[in-house]
């Protein structure tokens, strides 16, 4: 309700010259001003006639129209008033009160530039009127004091109190800005975790939907190349394209459950672990793989984003394996290697398998690279290393090396 009425008091009225607020305000000062000059509150002088106060106290009164769209010139007008009639008219109560609230207005809405020289010019003025004062003095140094005191009620508060509340209103501003920021920063946050939490889910559908498609198409490749109907090895083919399709569905499966679950926590549900590994080496045997993995039940307890990428890293060199390896064997070896003192242990997993010029002539739909990227990336994130290519002796090599915090 409050907001909706300051809305309304700051409407443009006169052509966009003044506010609403201004405007009745400034009627409100002129009603009051008006009604204590017809109680007498002015100070008379001879030989003038009061009317002409009137005059001067509407000068004063119009220059509040202007208090919030143009503050110097505001005050500049009341100034020139009231100098008029202090010097020629005798001062009246309700302009120096009017006065007061223009400086006041001018300290607060101004630009820096008028601030400073409405400081400027109070100070000087009041310098002045003290030396004034000191000279022409004749009640001692009382008289001096009560004129000190009325010239900071009359000049030196209203202009304080502007000061306080520029100050602020300033600091008000800063905060905005700096939770505007923090906003921004939030938002910034969110969208790189979203990012981030995309990108892993690629890379878990890379590792779920890849590799099992992979040995699916490399065993449907390898039926289809018989030359003679065999029975038993077309039934284990079938077998190992069922195993095959049937783990690569529970994954999925399980992602997508957590997934609309919406727990992070139960994220732990999908990711596999190393110990798994040989059910990996079991498939790759069924597909014709010779496969010789080690040290995987050595290695004993994980942290899950470390035995996840294990597990991962290790499918992918079975699918490589199986998709180039000739002849088709691959040995895989699983360590962990203690770190130096102060440092975390690591987890080095390395496969190597022979690479012959019949590699290039494995069937299968040859792969875009993003299996070496996704190990590759999986172990930076750990904050591991990561090479992979030939080995110079006819054979490929595959070697991360995954830091293991204690």
């Amino acid at each position: 309700m409050r907001q909706e009425w300051a809305q309304v008091l700051d409407r443009e009225v006169l052509g966009g010259l003044s506010r609403l607020g201004s405007l009745l305000w400034a009627a409100a000062n002129l009603a009051v001003g008006v009604l204590l000059w017809s109680l007498g509150a002015y100070l008379h002088r001879g030989g003038v006639d009061p009317r002409w106060l009137l005059a001067s106290l509407a000068v004063v009164c119009a220059a509040v129209l202007l208090r919030r769209t143009r503050p110097g010139t505001g005050l500049a007008a009341a100034t020139v008033g009231l100098a008029v009639e202090a010097a020629v008219l005798g001062p009246s109560v309700w302009s120096v009160v009017v006065y007061g609230d223009l400086l006041y207005a001018a300290v607060v809405w101004g630009g820096a530039r008028l601030v400073r020289g409405v400081v400027a010019a109070v100070a000087v003025a009041g310098v002045a009127v003290l030396g004034a004062g000191g000279l022409l003095r004749s009640g001692g140094l009382l008289e001096l004091l009560q004129l000190l005191g009325l010239y900071v009620l009359v000049f030196g508060t209203p202009l304080t109190s502007g000061l306080s509340v520029r100050a602020h209103r300033a600091r008000a501003e800063l905060e905005r800005q700096r939770a505007a920021q923090v906003a921004r920063m939030a938002e910034l946050d969110r969208a790189n975790a979203v990012a981030a939490e995309r990108a892993r889910m690629a890379r878990e559908l890379h590792d779920v939907v890849a590799n099992h498609l992979s040995a699916v198409a490399l065993q449907s490749t390898a039926a289809l190349a018989l030359r003679e109907f065999d029975p038993e090895r077309v039934r284990g083919v079938l077998r190992t394209v069922r195993d095959s399709s049937v783990r690569g569905l529970a994954e999925m499966r399980r992602m997508i459950e957590v997934l609309r679950a919406g727990e992070p926590a139960g994220t732990d549900r999908v990711a596999p672990r190393l110990g798994e590994a040989e059910r990996l080496a079991a498939t790759a045997r069924d597909a014709g793989l010779d496969v010789v993995l080690d040290g995987v039940a050595d290695v004993g307890e994980l942290p899950a984003r470390v035995d996840a990428a294990a597990y991962r890293i290790v499918q992918e060199c079975l699918t490589n394996a199986l998709r180039y390896a000739a002849p088709r064997r691959v040995r895989v070896s699983v360590r962990r290697v203690a770190g130096d003192s102060g440092a975390a242990g690591l987890l080095v997993v390395e496969a190597v398998n022979p690479v012959g010029a019949a590699a290039g002539e494995r069937p299968g739909p040859p792969g875009p690279g993003a299996g070496l990227a996704g190990m590759r990336e999986r172990a930076v994130l750990l904050g591991g290393r990561f090479r992979a290519g030939p080995d110079g002796d006819g054979t490929w090599r595959v070697r991360a090396e995954l830091p293991v915090e204690e």
